[in-house]
């Protein structure tokens, strides 16, 4: 029997960002990334790394992070977007994104929506935020497609397993519910979940890759991984070098303050142009956003007493 031959590298949620999280200690954070995406090229080699969203933290990268990621980047990286690469989670308005920048550039390759036949010979259907997920079994045939050794679908979406959730998640988010969404594909990349899990949903082999880089205190003893797939299907996973971290040894005293209104002003840059007023677009934006609890309850309160 031949050996397997390794045809691709799998992650996701790289959330590049200039700001440096509270509970780490590295000197240089930008370093740090640098670090890490230099594992995943010299990792790679000569196969493609499929990445399953939120390359950035925010939408809105500046034109400093940008630079860094069309330098540290790998080349003709295989992605979707994630919700932090939208502006306000929205598909239509990528392209005022940072992450928008990196495939108008073709620094990425922005597969939502659409299908990509690698030249190692398998086939990538992208999923990004919020679009419907469409079983290979219901699509048309493609004599493009149809010969590939492999079929992997690229999803951004909150899935969860026993040993991978957060108390209270929701029963609709869970991997059992997707198998009909799954159905025909050979492997499904995904990611949101920052907590790491491989699973079967019918006959796909599912591999969440988690966060790749701990940027928050509950994440410390996490250990950030990347997929390596493997041409029979197979997904091995591949823990990535931490030697260098550091974190405060109170990180959890210093995780992120709860309201940070630069950054929430920031993200709302440009709503208005939606044709909404400022309140109804403050109040969509904490519908559709991911800020935590008693932040929106606090935003909440003061736009009742405005």
């Amino acid at each position: 029997m031949p050996k397997p031959t390794l045809i691709a590298v799998l992650c996701s949620d790289l959330h590049l960002t200039l700001q440096r999280p509270a509970c780490r200690a590295d000197s240089d954070w930008m370093e740090v990334q640098a670090g890490y995406l230099k594992q995943l090229k010299d990792m790679a080699f000569s196969v493609p790394i499929i990445c399953a969203g939120d390359v950035f933290d925010r939408w809105n990268a500046s034109p400093e992070l940008i630079n860094f990621a069309l330098k540290h980047l790998p080349d003709g990286m295989i992605c979707v977007p994630g919700q932090h690469d939208l502006p306000n989670h929205r598909r239509d308005l990528m392209h005022r994104s940072g992450y928008g920048v990196l495939s108008q550039t073709g620094k990425i390759k922005d597969i939502s929506e659409s299908v990509l036949v690698s030249r190692h010979g398998f086939a990538v259907y992208g999923y990004g935020w919020e679009e419907e997920i469409e079983p290979l079994s219901d699509q048309k045939a493609d004599p493009h497609t149809s010969k590939a050794i492999l079929h992997v679908a690229v999803i951004h979406r909150y899935m969860w397993v026993t040993e991978a959730s957060y108390p209270g998640a929701p029963e609709e988010a869970h991997l059992a519910a997707f198998k009909k969404q799954l159905r025909g594909y050979d492997v499904a990349l995904v990611g949101d979940n920052h907590i790491y899990f491989t699973a079967l949903a019918g006959g796909c082999r599912v591999f969440n890759a988690g966060g790749f880089i701990r940027r928050k205190s509950d994440e410390i003893e996490r250990k950030p991984r990347v997929g390596l797939l493997y041409d029979n299907g197979m997904v091995v996973p591949h823990q990535l070098d931490v030697s260098g971290d550091k974190f405060y040894e109170d990180a959890k005293k210093r995780e992120e303050v709860p309201v940070n209104m630069k950054e929430f002003l920031d993200s709302l840059e440009g709503l208005g142009e939606q044709g909404l007023d400022f309140q109804e677009a403050v109040r969509q934006h904490l519908r559709n956003g991911d800020l935590k609890k008693p932040v929106k309850q606090l935003i909440e309160e003061i736009m009742d007493k405005v």
